[in-house]
């Protein structure tokens, strides 16, 4: 697939089908994420294909995600009542699938990176430089899935501690994201993005509101 189609095709998935993922197609994916730019050149990402039931349910029980019978419309968009209404409308739907996407994906790719400094130690923009390339790494392997078909979401967790732990990742080592993926199912919702336009968002050498002319 040309690159911009590439870009324009790729959507947040949540919903699978039960198709499993050819290892040739999981392979090129994540040899594109070893392509982005890295810090220092250092490419010190690993990744962690969770296929094992009982690990996957301990992922969803250190993560506290319910059920969907445990979440109401009301109560969720009394939660983010202070976020606009298209950020809204994406919690509502996407909070009752968490549990699902996490235990029954055909993928469940975890992706880590080598964090010399504690997260918690880091006080300037410059000491998350690694977490940031892990994230352009992040980029080319959603950009390459949509190429192949395959679809997903990006999850941060909340709990990287105790997955770290689960899932044996060594010291010096974070988790940036937890990617449940695979083909999406013949009903999966894809909700419409909010597409920006770069009207307004693009400033010369200093970021300034346009000036308005007075009004008569």
């Amino acid at each position: 697939m040309e690159l911009y189609q590439a870009i324009r095709t790729r959507r947040t998935i949540r919903e699978f089908s039960d198709e499993p993922v050819e290892q040739d197609k999981l392979t090129q994916v994540l040899e594109a994420g070893l392509l982005a730019p890295a810090n220092a050149h250092m490419r010190d990402w690993n990744f962690v294909l969770v296929r094992d039931e009982k690990i996957r349910a301990a992922v969803v029980e250190i993560e506290g995600k319910k059920g969907s019978e445990h979440y109401s419309t009301g109560e969720i968009r009394q939660r983010f009542s202070c976020m606009p209404e298209i950020a809204q409308k994406v919690y509502v739907y996407a909070i009752p699938l968490q549990r699902r996407m996490l235990l029954t994906a055909p993928e469940l790719l975890v992706v880590c990176y080598r964090m010399p400094k504690p997260l918690a130690e880091c006080r300037i923009l410059y000491d998350l430089n690694y977490l940031a390339s892990a994230w352009c790494c992040i980029e080319n392997i959603l950009l390459a899935m949509a190429s192949e078909g395959l679809f997903g979401v990006t999850y941060v967790p909340q709990h990287n501690a105790r997955l770290r732990e689960l899932l044996a990742i060594p010291a010096g080592y974070e988790i940036a994201a937890i990617i449940p993926l695979g083909y999406p199912a013949p009903n999966a919702v894809r909700l419409e993005q909010d597409r920006a336009t770069l009207e307004g968002r693009v400033h010369i050498d200093r970021f300034e509101p346009e000036i308005q002319p007075p009004q008569d």
